[in-house]
């Protein structure tokens, strides 16, 4: 199995990259003259591929044996896809760039996350631990870019393509060479994938999750256009990310001190919550000190969020089908609810504008509240990710 090292090196790369691009490729496009609503669509890019792409990568993962080698070849795919975008300058062009890279990307996290949790059962530690060098490698890069550039340019793209280089052949060093490691139980194909959706539990687990995504949108896809239209540098842009995964990784980090202390279905309630409180609060504010501030409510909305989600679908997935398990996590979290909630966002912003848009936002957290605290039934866990050694 994977080492907890080579995971860490991968996870803070990885992230690095998204610290680029989740907050201002939106921005960048926008310099390209593509419309808010014409945003949306190329930001449900990556969510229409999470529906099949994640199943797809995962179930080779899981036949093969091989995630390390599958995470290899789903890197370099997203390099040649990504690489495009240096040269496209229309929404159709950037839209093809996008959908090739996301053929890959889609499924990064599904595939490595299979890796980590499989290392943790192996040889002990913290899955979130593990993750957590993520969320740091997300807030070094989104933090030195914001403040090294004074306009936001094609050097995002550039900034970008190198960072997906450099884990693209970190990972063809070290993960790619790991030697196949299959596991007793259900076989990795779609009659497998069939029985864990049987479970109930599984299906309201995944109902909630993209209903919480969809009402995230705002913040993931519109965050920079708004702050952009309120007046503000792009340093502020890359402060309020900075915070928010600091956050995140204050909840990563700690999680396996905490989280036999609290029930994850509760953790859940408390996300959706939380997350109801802070989107209400950005429909009423356009300080940006205040909405900085609002930004640390991400570790709740986020990342209590995620390592849930993640030990809810571990639990009930065998070994064999654990890439599969994720993928459908991701398949349903950031493939519907994000296809839902990128495109609807996008058109709503060009419509009522930012502060009602997350006033919507607001609302809508009731919906996966209501999943998780009527359909949701917390159980002795089986087989704990995060548990340390």
């Amino acid at each position: 199995m994977a080492n907890a090292r080579s995971l860490k090196v991968f996870y803070g790369l990885f992230f690095m990259f998204v610290g680029v691009t989740l907050p201002f490729l939106p921005v960048y496009y926008e310099t390209l003259g593509i419309a808010p609503a014409r945003i949306g669509l190329l930001l449900s890019v990556g969510p229409l591929f999470a529906l099949v792409a994640p199943p797809l990568w995962g179930q080779v993962a899981d036949r093969s044996g091989r995630p390390g080698l599958v995470l290899f070849a789903l890197a370099a795919g997203s390099l040649v896809g990504f690489g495009f975008l240096l040269t496209a300058s229309t929404f159709e062009a950037v839209f093809a760039c996008l959908a090739l890279f996301s053929l890959f990307n889609a499924a990064t996290t599904t595939v490595a996350d299979s890796l980590a949790i499989g290392h943790v059962e192996q040889h002990g530690g913290s899955f979130a631990g593990i993750r957590s060098i993520g969320s740091a490698g997300f807030v070094v890069s989104t933090l030195a870019f914001g403040f090294f550039i004074d306009a936001v340019d094609r050097r995002v793209v550039i900034v970008a393509l190198a960072l997906i280089a450099t884990y693209t052949v970190w990972t063809g060093l070290t993960l790619a060479r790991l030697p196949a490691h299959r596991r007793a139980g259900p076989r990795a194909d779609l009659a497998g994938a069939a029985s864990l959706l049987s479970n109930p539990q599984v299906r309201w687990l995944l109902v909630a999750s993209a209903g919480h995504w969809i009402a995230s949108a705002p913040y993931h896809g519109s965050l920079g256009i708004h702050f952009k239209a309120l007046g503000f540098a792009p340093w502020v842009l890359s402060l309020s990310a900075s915070v928010a995964v600091t956050s995140e990784v204050i909840v990563f980090s700690t999680w396996s001190r905490w989280s036999h202390l609290v029930k994850p279905r509760t953790l859940l309630q408390l996300a959706f919550v939380v997350s109801a409180v802070r989107w209400a609060a950005m429909s009423l504010t356009s300080s940006p000190v205040v909405l900085i501030a609002l930004a640390a409510l991400h570790g709740i909305s986020f990342g209590a969020f995620y390592v849930a989600s993640i030990s809810w679908v571990a639990e009930r997935a065998p070994g064999s089908l654990r890439s599969t398990g994720q993928s459908l996590f991701v398949a349903a979290t950031f493939g519907i609810g994000g296809l839902i909630g990128f495109t609807g966002s996008g058109r709503l912003y060009d419509a009522i504008g930012g502060s009602r848009l997350f006033l919507i936002a607001a609302v809508a957290e009731v919906i996966p509240f209501a999943v998780a605290a009527l359909l949701l039934v917390d159980r002795p866990r089986l087989a704990e990710p995060t548990a340390t050694s």
